[in-house]
């Protein structure tokens, strides 16, 4: 069974001027047959188009030559009300470096380069949605 550990509502960031609404969570994940990784998730809502923003603190990460990596994704819905997940360069993120532990932010490329990589990116995210269900229906919720 799916659960998670040390979870924690971190910060918030509000810009109303902005239109601007930033709400950071993390915790470690338990999935599958005894996986746990750390995460980082930030709920973002700009002019109420909403996003999820998740990076997954993976440790080492392939062809990278770092030990303490962190992949990230964002999911968002399409004007055809859609959920669709996309790669992201973990620079592109909302995440500092204490967000992600002082992680190295791999690349979108670096993590497609990986076989397997995008089918464990996406059933890891959507295990999570499924878990945290704050995370998880974000999407659909009133905005901010």
């Amino acid at each position: 069974m799916d659960s998670i550990e040390k979870r924690s509502e971190y910060r918030e960031i509000s810009d109303k001027t902005q239109g601007l609404h930033n709400k950071f969570i993390r915790g470690m994940f338990n999935y599958g047959d005894g996986y746990q990784v750390a995460y980082c998730a930030c709920l973002h809502d700009h002019n109420n188009l909403k996003t999820v923003w998740i990076s997954f603190i993976t440790g080492e990460w392939p062809h990278t030559g770092q030990t303490d990596c962190a992949v990230t994704c964002a999911v968002y819905r399409t004007e055809d009300n859609d959920q669709a997940f996309i790669i992201k360069d973990g620079e592109e993120s909302p995440f500092t470096n204490d967000d992600i532990f002082g992680a190295y932010r791999v690349t979108r490329e670096q993590v497609l380069a990986v076989d397997g990589a995008k089918q464990w990116f996406i059933d890891t995210y959507l295990a999570l949605f499924e878990t945290d269900k704050m995370i998880g229906s974000y999407l659909e919720s009133e905005v901010a």
